[in-house]
């Protein structure tokens, strides 16, 4: 059996690009002045986005879910390969949300017999 194990990372900038949807269903304008994006890990261990905005007070939130269907969309809009039947999730790395894509192929056993390498 073969394991790939890819991550796709998200930059701020393009985090917000994929979340632009998301805002934009909130009635969030196009021209918002974010002044940060933090991304963390809430209390069961999911993904976590707030977006601060300079205007505002109140950081606009992202559950898990939200931010999963967001970049797995930006991504299929961006032409960047998702094999369907791959295991996917998202992580942080470092301060940038990853999504991790994770396909096992091939069979268990080996048609090279014992010995013969």
């Amino acid at each position: 059996m073969i394991l790939e194990s890819r991550s796709i990372i998200f930059s701020n900038d393009e985090l917000f690009l994929a979340l632009r949807p998301l805002l934009e269903g909130r009635g969030v304008s196009e021209d918002i002045s974010v002044t940060d994006i933090e991304s963390s890990l809430d209390a069961e261990g999911e993904v976590f986005v707030r977006i601060h905005q300079a205007d505002s007070g109140e950081p606009m939130e992202f559950t898990s879910k939200e931010v999963g269907s967001a970049v797995l969309n930006h991504c299929i809009d961006q032409g960047i390969p998702l094999p369907r039947g791959s295991y996917k999730e998202l992580a942080i790395r470092g301060d940038m949300i990853a999504l991790i894509v994770r396909l096992e192929t091939g069979g268990t056993s080996s048609d090279v017999e014992e010995g013969e390498e």
